[in-house]
């Protein structure tokens, strides 16, 4: 029996509390966290002679207790009871790993693992040898500082978000946080281990701090400076075709005219610098503190909204102007319409039937406000005006008021126009109107006729000298006797001697 029973201990023990070819485990002996913490304790073994099984069951447990006091399980049926202790490895592949979070004082203990087979029980192993090593896990006091995230550049007007978070990026289930700012006398934010904050530029300079508080009421703190910049400030100047323009928002343009924008930007950051038209367009990039954006022979098709925009990974600021180009209006349409039916084709000579009414429509476009009328002779007989552009003008004509109607367009720029003429069919095989009788016409004709005026008094002045020249005598006009009524007959007549001209005295009738 002595030797059955020396025989049969052996074999009880093995897998009990012996170390067995095939069985081992890596894990820490020693491990130390600090109250209200957590610790990873890194964790692999093998077993059977293997590190991957299939449907392992892994257990920690705790030394100290009879029966188990199992404290981390992956099986459902036997959980863990420490609810801060957890089996993060996975014993399928040989992974051991154990958390602890939150760590308390009644945690302090020496700590083993189990792996069991489920097909077979009896290649399950506890690793409790004194040639395996159990965790001594230790709580100490709380000391270390909270972890607060880095809030990169700080940009005033920017928002930003900051978390405080124990170190070793533990979850903090019985840890309470408070924030402080030194410009703000009490308490900033508490209860959130992340705030949100729009900082300004008073906040340059000033610190944050983040105080952590476990259950025993031990509070640490981590504090950071802000440093805040000044966002870009983007200012856009003009040029229109050569000189500087102060004239506010919208730039006026006229149609053909050369423009420079110009966006500077005042910043403390390296930005990158784009133009963009309405239609998000990049027109024009760079870097640095200032961006030209030239235009050429403007065309009406670049009115619009021209954006200067700044940019980093941090932020983007944008300004914009509008742009109006403005152009001299074009008469686009000129249509008659016949009371008897249909359009007419538009020309300078229209024929009109007696019982006929025509309706004349002119249509212009133009910037700034165009005004538009018809014009019969000399008098205005509708006018039609709009904001911006698309003015047009109607008159109804019959018969009667047969004449040349002129369409008068104009803005402030400029002035167009054209005419047609309505006349009778009689009236309209005549030779055709070239255009109403302008001042220039005017004026040249009565410098023909003053001139032919002229040439005809110098002639008859050179021959009316020849003349007088080839008489020799010269006789002073008598003066008619006193109160002698003249003859009807008899005519007087003064010459002075001194142009060289005859004097002559005659009488109705006889020489003197």
């Amino acid at each position: 029996m002595g030797v059955s029973l020396v025989v049969i201990l052996p074999l009880f023990w093995i897998g009990v509390t012996c170390q067995v070819p095939g069985y081992s485990i890596n894990v820490a002996s020693s491990v130390s966290v600090q109250e209200g913490l957590c610790v990873s304790i890194p964790c692999t073994f093998t077993a059977e002679g293997v590190s991957t099984f299939t449907n392992a069951i892994g257990l920690w447990i705790r030394t100290d207790t009879n029966p188990w006091h199992i404290v981390a399980s992956n099986d459902e049926s036997r959980p863990g009871e420490k609810p801060n202790f957890h089996l993060t490895g996975n014993p399928d592949t040989g992974n051991c790993s154990l958390t602890i979070t939150d760590a308390r004082r009644g945690d302090e203990e020496t700590y083993y693992f189990r792996y069991e087979n489920r097909k077979d029980s009896t290649k399950s192993y506890s690793y409790t040898s004194a040639k395996h090593n159990k965790p001594r896990i230790t709580v100490t006091d709380l000391t270390e500082e909270p972890v607060i995230s880095d809030l990169g550049t700080v940009i005033a007007g920017v928002e930003k978000t900051v978390t405080c978070s124990p170190p070793g990026n533990c979850p903090a289930t019985s840890l309470t946080f408070q924030w402080r700012k030194s410009n703000v006398p009490d308490i900033w934010r508490e209860n959130s281990p992340a705030i949100t904050f729009t900082p300004s530029l008073d906040d340059n300079g000033t610190t944050i701090t983040c105080e952590m508080t476990n259950s025993k009421g031990t509070t640490t703190q981590r504090t950071i400076r802000l440093n805040v910049y000044s966002p870009p400030n983007i200012t856009i100047t003009w040029e229109i075709n050569g000189k500087q323009n102060n004239k506010p928002d919208p730039i006026r343009v006229d149609e053909g005219s050369s423009m420079i924008l110009k966006c500077s930007v005042q910043s403390d950051l390296e930005v990158n610098v784009t133009w963009t038209d309405g239609k998000n367009k990049v027109l024009q990039h760079g870097s640095g503190k200032e961006l030209k954006l030239q235009l050429y022979n403007i065309t009406t098709n670049q009115t619009g909204v021209y954006t200067c925009s700044a940019m980093n990974e941090h932020l983007t600021r944008s300004t914009n102007i509008s742009v109006t180009v403005q152009y001299l209006f074009i008469i686009v349409n000129i249509s008659i319409t016949s009371s008897k039916g249909g359009v007419l084709p538009v020309s300078q000579q229209v024929p009109i039937d007696p019982a006929e009414t025509l309706t004349l429509a002119c249509r212009v476009d133009g910037y700034p406000t165009v005004r538009v009328v018809w014009i019969k002779g000399e008098f205005r007989t509708n006018i039609s005006t709009v904001s911006n552009s698309g003015a047009s003008a109607m008159v109804n004509v019959t018969s009667s008021m047969a004449d040349v109607y002129r369409c008068l367009a104009w803005n402030e720029i400029g002035f167009k126009e054209q005419w047609i003429r309505v006349g009778t069919k009689q009236e309209s095989t005549a030779q055709p109107v070239t255009d109403s009788v302008s001042l220039r016409d005017i004026a040249i004709g009565l410098m023909c006729g003053l001139s032919v005026s002229v040439l005809i008094i110098i002639l008859y002045t050179l021959i009316t000298r020849k003349k007088l020249s080839m008489n020799k005598k010269y006789v002073k006009a008598e003066e008619p006797p006193a109160n002698v009524e003249p003859s009807k007959d008899v005519i007087y007549v003064n010459i002075n001697a001194s142009h060289s001209k005859p004097q002559v005295q005659r009488v109705m009738g006889r020489s003197m």
